[in-house]
């Protein structure tokens, strides 16, 4: 066994885990802020790219600050963020989010409380789920950063009626799938499933199987066709995921930090909106960023302290509101306040079911 995966075994697993634990954290509510833009899987070396670059979302390289996130993955960062111990900063915060974990138990991911998600909108001030209504499945499939800064300046502005004094708006970029390389990725997002690996079924055929009453010749035909199926799982868990391509050699480290950056672009092209439309403290960070073989680790896994994808940007801007965009609040915070289906069932349900894996959680 090579030395990058002795490395990354560490860093992933229990080890790492026990490690991440003592990674000294900084939860969002230690900072102050009036807006908080979570761009999901950002690195604190891409955005401190783009400020070189002079993006007018922005400030110079040195107003780029950072922090160490709670978290190395979306759900674990939720978990962590939105504790119990949190509750009377939530119960004054709006959550609007393009983040389908906020729907999910996540009671497969092991650094998980399991005592958190799925989200209630009773936990804050108003919840507003936008990917149940704002996900697209064009060329690629994902939430795209304008109808979360839609309702972010919406609610913001109605703040007063709402009983609300924060806004906290999770975006989905720079997190693949990337609009610029939509050849990239395939199949339509399965948000029922978010972030989990298996799909959960079992039959009372399943439950009755015995082996033991398998023929040779059936044995054998089986152990092929599993070893076959574990092999293509294998392809498929990666094949949305461009960061495991980038470790398999299937794309240069130049495309994907290309459509990488261009992704960032993305949600930073709309935060110069929010920024003109929304008055008070603007601050952007991100939950978790992404490995690029630092320790071994690709991507981002849960429970992996490295500070490639621990150590987050931390950026705070002023607001000033022009009025350049009148958009209205969501229905479901119009209606009552906050938002979010009361269950998945039916079509509700068949409309989650039909997206998840674009994001290369599956």
């Amino acid at each position: 066994m090579d030395l990058e995966t002795v490395s990354e075994r560490i860093a992933t697993g229990r080890i790492g885990r026990a490690v991440s634990r003592l990674v000294p954290a900084t939860p969002i509510w230690e900072r102050e802020w009036d807006v908080c833009c979570v761009l999901d899987g950002c690195r604190l070396d891409l955005m401190r790219e783009l400020s070189a670059a002079g993006h007018d979302a922005l400030p110079d390289p040195d107003g780029v600050d950072s922090l160490w996130s709670v978290g190395s993955q979306s759900a674990e960062w939720m978990d962590r963020t939105f504790a119990p111990r949190y509750r009377e900063e939530m119960a004054r915060t709006a959550y609007v989010t393009g983040n389908p974990f906020s729907s999910q138990s996540c009671e497969h991911i092991a650094v998980t409380s399991g005592d958190v998600l799925p989200l209630e909108a009773d936990d804050f001030g108003a919840f507003h789920e936008a990917w149940r209504d704002e996900w697209v499945d064009d060329d690629i499939s994902t939430i795209p950063p304008a109808p979360l800064t839609d309702a972010a300046i919406a609610i913001w502005r109605n703040r007063e009626e709402l009983g609300i004094d924060r806004v906290l708006v999770h975006y989905m970029q720079p997190h693949a799938p990337f609009r610029s390389e939509p050849g990239w990725f395939f199949g339509s997002a399965d948000i029922e499933h978010w972030g989990q690996f298996t799909d959960g079924e079992s039959s009372a055929a399943d439950d009755d199987f015995d082996p033991d009453d398998l023929s040779p010749a059936e044995r054998e035909a089986l152990e092929a066709l599993a070893e076959a199926e574990a092999e293509s799982d294998d392809e498929t868990d990666s094949m949305n995921d461009p960061w495991m391509r980038l470790r398999d050699g299937d794309f240069s480290f130049d495309a994907v930090w290309t459509a990488y950056r261009d992704n960032l672009e993305w949600a930073l092209d709309d935060l110069s909106r929010l920024l003109a439309n929304c008055d008070g403290r603007v601050a952007m960070t991100s939950d978790h960023g992404n490995g690029l073989g630092e320790f071994g680790v690709w991507s981002h896994p849960p429970g992996t302290p490295i500070p490639a994808i621990r150590r987050v940007p931390w950026v705070v801007r002023e607001g000033q509101d022009g009025g350049t965009s009148d958009p209205a609040l969501p229905a479901g915070i119009r209606e009552s306040g906050a938002s979010g289906a009361d269950d998945t069932d039916g079509e509700a349900g068949a409309a989650i079911e039909s997206r998840l894996e674009a994001l290369g959680y599956r």
